[in-house]
């Protein structure tokens, strides 16, 4: 503790110049024997007691005297962040009871006393204590001590918890009889038989380690010190450690004896752990490699870009170092991060890998074609089971589609362009009771002026040029069936109010026609505009909005399951196999690729870019070499405005004009056209040979 925390501030100071009278009012003003003297700059000059005022007293002089002559000039002062114990020392040694505390300029901040100094041990005393107690009573380990009649004089509170007693049981050891083995060793001390004794023993389901020391005072033995430490935690985490050392002796017997080429790799990509299967592939020693980075040694692997990604990549074809072979790598994840990876190359007997395979797939060709026919029954072409993906994202939407399909309510997709709308409404409608038909109608194609027409129908001579005996509309193709009005955002708003009226009425007329039809049929609508936004501007009916978004599903953009990618790119492949290409799958470099694109166009522009690579490959997979630079893609892969032309039509106009292009600067010749579009020229024939391209 120093001066400054006790001195005190309240005083006042006189100078040499003032008189009797002027002074002794002054010790009125403060409870200090003692004040300062002061010059004109308030520097202390000397002091003058109030013993020194009585003594001048006693000669009965005049109060107009002044002090100049009585008060006592370089008196002893202290700093104020002296030392409390030695400031006391040179009070009491110097025999006085009151001394100034200056500054550095030596002005007057405060007065301290004799009494003041003493009573700060009661503080200092105080402090300790309260120190002593919180610190006693934080202690990581249980600390009591007992006399030579067990009775607990004192205890902190963690031993109060080991021992499962209140504060107040001083008597624990007399009275309860669990705690007998732990008496046991106490009296090793408190009888002298030890000078220290120490055991494990397990007490209310702790293991705890139990230490105990004689307590002395002036030479005699009082009674007894005991620690107590619970190392149940402790034992806890050495069987843990033991248990992963284990494993982890186990983890690298299997991957030492593992037919594939195994590494692990921690989140900087640097090699943990490898086995000899690997080491034989790349013909290098663990050593050379071990605590190594695969983005330098190995980077055609690109296993960084699945840590970043926490996307696991799954039998992906590559050939390393000359050998055909299968790459998985599989993100280990801690609390949602990727913490590490593990990375299998297989190389080794992929031609009897093969040859199942190749049955695996003509069985589910026999699959394939059972599917076919009950999609035809229902008039679609995709099921639920065809939505490729299992992250959460798409999980959720799948599991939402399923319970929609089980009741008559009207459901609202709601999803970006090329996010797969139409897969899930075919997919509800086949997982539905349903036993009518499906029915697509796209709102947006269809010129508005015909589009009444063509949901209601109409009857015999309705109109001028109308089909003799009329034609039924999509709603009455749908009964019983489920219809689906596709980009219903771009529907007109006069139409808007008849649909509001059959979804209300369940029922409608077909144009120049009294018969009512009355609607048993599952409405399913989309959309990828914001319908919300659309309300606002006057261009949706807010009542229709209402009625359609009973169940809403929102249908995630690629790039927000991007882990979904691998199992679309195999769904893709078996759909252009379908249509006549002959794809084994895409390489991992290829895959690498791919996953590194933001994909504005979602799963529609996935499908044109491996449609795309599918025509120019020159092997049974699709590589990286084949897949342009997405800049360059993004020429020809066209998002653009909706319009009243659909998606289909907009594409196909951009390729027809960007081929006549590149054969115009060709001047007609069709090798240096297919070169400067990157396309192989069997590609291009087909292509002219489809636009008619003179």
């Amino acid at each position: 503790m120093l001066v400054k925390d006790i001195m005190t501030t309240n005083f006042v100071c006189c100078s040499k110049n003032q008189t009797l009278g002027d002074v002794l009012p002054m010790f009125t003003q403060t409870h200090s024997d003692m004040l300062p003297v002061v010059n004109e700059f308030n520097h202390l000059i000397g002091i003058i007691t109030k013993n020194q005022i009585f003594k001048i007293l006693t000669t009965k002089p005049s109060f107009e005297t002044t002090i100049d002559h009585y008060y006592k000039p370089e008196p002893v002062y202290i700093r104020p962040n002296d030392n409390i114990d030695q400031t006391r020392r040179l009070l009491l040694q110097k025999r006085i009871g009151h001394a100034p505390v200056v500054d550095e300029k030596m002005k007057p901040i405060g007065v301290i006393s004799t009494k003041q100094a003493l009573s700060s041990y009661n503080l200092i005393y105080s402090h300790l204590e309260s120190q002593f107690e919180l610190l006693f009573n934080h202690l990581n380990f249980g600390l009591f001590s007992i006399n030579k009649d067990f009775q607990i004089s004192a205890s902190n509170s963690l031993a109060h918890r080991l021992l499962n007693i209140k504060h107040h049981e001083t008597d624990a050891f007399k009275q309860m009889k669990n705690l007998s083995e732990m008496k046991e060793l106490i009296e090793e001390i408190l009888m002298e038989r030890s000078n220290a004794a120490k055991k494990q023993l397990t007490l209310n389901g702790l293991s705890l380690y139990v230490q105990c020391y004689p307590l002395i005072r002036h030479d005699e033995l009082v009674g007894a010190m005991v620690i107590i430490e619970d190392v149940t935690r402790i034992e806890r985490t050495i069987n843990e450690l033991q248990l992963t050392r284990e494993w982890e002796q186990k983890l690298r017997s299997v991957i030492e004896f593992a037919y594939d080429a195994i590494i692990l790799v921690n989140k900087r990509s640097k090699i943990t752990m490898v086995n000899k299967g690997f080491t034989d592939l790349f013909g290098l020693s663990s050593s050379s490699i071990l605590e190594k980075s695969t983005s330098e040694l190995f980077p055609e692997l690109e296993i960084d870009n699945v840590i970043k990604s926490g996307i696991s990549v799954q039998n992906v074809p590559q050939i390393i170092n000359g050998q055909q072979s299968l790459i998985s790598i599989l993100p280990i994840k801690e609390s949602g991060e990727t913490i590490s990876a593990i990375c299998k190359i297989t190389y080794r007997g992929l031609t009897h890998l093969h040859e199942a395979l190749t049955k695996v797939k003509k069985l589910e060709k026999q699959l394939s074609a059972y599917q076919n026919e009950i999609n035809e029954i229902k008039g679609t072409k995709y099921t639920l089971f065809d939505i490729a993906g299992e992250s959460d994202a798409i999980r959720k939407v799948k599991h939402e589609a399923t319970l929609a399909s089980r009741s008559m309510s009207t459901v609202l997709i709601i999803g970006e362009s090329g996010t797969g709308k139409e897969l899930f409404a075919q997919g509800i409608h086949a997982s539905s009771g349903q036993k009518g038909t499906f029915v697509q109608v796209n709102c947006a194609a269809i010129p508005s002026e015909l589009l009444e027409s063509e949901l209601f129908g109409y009857a015999d001579g309705a109109f001028t040029g109308a089909q003799k005996g009329g034609v039924k509309g999509k709603f009455e193709l749908a009964q019983n069936g489920t219809i689906f009005l596709d980009e219903i955002g771009d529907m007109p708003l006069p139409l808007q109010t008849k649909i509001l009226r059959v979804l209300q009425e369940k029922e409608f007329q077909p144009i120049g026609s009294s018969k009512t039809i009355h609607l048993n049929t599952k409405i399913i609508a989309a959309t990828n505009r914001n319908i919300e936004e659309l309300i606002k501007d006057g261009k949706f009916r807010e009542d229709l909005y209402y009625r359609l978004n009973i169940i809403r599903l929102n249908i995630p953009p690629l790039r927000e399951r991007m882990e979904d990618l691998p199992d679309i790119i195999q769904e893709v492949i078996k759909r252009l196999n379908k249509s006549g290409f002959y794809i084994r799958g895409v390489t991992h470099s290829a895959l690498t690729k791919l996953m590194k694109h933001s994909w504005p166009g979602n799963v529609r522009e996935l499908h044109n870019v491996l449609e795309r690579a599918a025509n120019l490959k020159t092997s049974d997979y699709i590589d990286a070499v084949d897949i342009p630079a997405f800049d360059r893609l993004a020429d020809y892969t066209v998002f653009p405005e909706r319009t009243n032309s659909t998606y289909k039509d907009m594409m196909q106009l951009s390729e027809k004009e960007m081929i006549q292009s590149a054969l115009k600067e060709a001047n007609g010749n069709k090798t240096k056209a297919s070169k400067l579009l990157g396309i192989s020229r069997p590609w291009l024939y087909s292509k002219i040979k489809k636009y008619n391209i003179q």
